[in-house]
């Protein structure tokens, strides 16, 4: 009889996210609310983060994300195969990413719960007057303004149902995709 040989079982990467939305007075700045929830990183998202991982091999993205849109609850549950077209988009929603973002290690933010060394952190802002709705249930990362069936970073749903931004509130939603070995 042949000697056995075992295999070792291979090493994945798996990405955790946590998504966190503050909603603030704009001109007091108390907290009025806030909203965490998990997301999906989508099946383009994986492959954005492994072409970004070999960047310094010379290769690019395919796609580059840089924006948000946020949604009402009319949108497609988040999954992995999700593009734009599972999105039912607020108006005026479309934000780039804060600048400096995203980046590891966010510590500069103390409404940034989920920041760690192995985390990439986005993070966007909403100005009172860039709009409002009583109808926010969840969001996207995608390239610029969407159309189609565009690809997506990650789509999410915000636990605990729909929420408000009101005309003199401010809006800031941090993502964080954590990148555990297993």
């Amino acid at each position: 009889m042949g000697n056995l040989i075992v295999m070792p079982q291979k090493e994945r990467v798996m990405i955790g996210g946590l998504v966190i939305a503050i909603v603030r007075d704009e001109k007091t700045g108390v907290l009025k609310g806030r909203y965490e929830t998990h997301n999906i990183v989508t099946d383009a998202g994986d492959e954005y983060y492994a072409e970004a991982g070999a960047q310094k091999g010379g290769e690019s993205v395919t796609n580059d994300f840089d924006s948000m849109s946020l949604g009402t609850a009319a949108s497609s549950a988040p999954a992995k195969g999700n593009d734009w077209s599972d999105l039912t988009e607020i108006a005026s929603t479309n934000k780039l990413v804060k600048s400096t973002y995203p980046k590891t290690n966010d510590t500069g933010d103390a409404d940034n719960t989920g920041d760690a060394v192995d985390a990439v952190t986005w993070t966007f802002e909403w100005a009172g007057a860039d709009f409002n709705s009583t109808v926010i249930t969840d969001g996207v990362i995608l390239v610029g303004t969407g159309s189609g069936t565009e690809p997506l970073l990650t789509h999410f749903e915000f636990t605990g149902g729909v929420f408000t931004k009101g005309a003199t509130d401010t809006l800031k939603v941090i993502i964080n995709h954590t990148f555990l070995g297993s």
